[in-house]
């Protein structure tokens, strides 16, 4: 795994340091948990076909969504399954997709445990 943190909060308390209600953190970790679940199942079908043009595109997607909510080793992750997809490497891709499980549920805690609701 990265040697970067599993969460930097310091994007969302911006959010909140300029005024966004708490709801809107909530919101987000909401959205996280209905969104990425899918997001993976596309990943792990792609990938499933050997379509590493549209695991590139998925992992891509991911990276963003969570570089936004301050997910670095989670983004870490999509970050590197998406630069060997578009290398063209199945296997490796496929071999890090192995830690798309655990990589969420660590996201997952990391924003409860940070932002709890309220």
């Amino acid at each position: 795994m990265s040697e970067r943190p599993i969460l930097d909060p310091q994007p969302l308390r911006d959010l909140l340091e300029i005024g966004a209600p708490a709801s809107l953190v909530q919101e987000l970790i909401a959205l996280f948990q209905e969104d990425v679940p899918y997001r993976l199942g596309r990943l792990e079908k792609a990938l499933g076909s050997a379509d590493l043009g549209a695991a590139a595109a998925e992992a891509h997607t991911l990276k963003g969504a969570l570089g936004s909510l301050g997910l670095q080793q989670f983004m870490d992750l999509t970050a590197r399954m998406e630069a060997h997809a578009r290398a063209g490497r199945l296997e490796e891709t496929v071999d890090l997709a192995q830690g798309l499980a655990a990589a969420y549920a660590d996201a997952l805690q990391g924003l409860l445990e940070t932002f709890p609701a309220t």
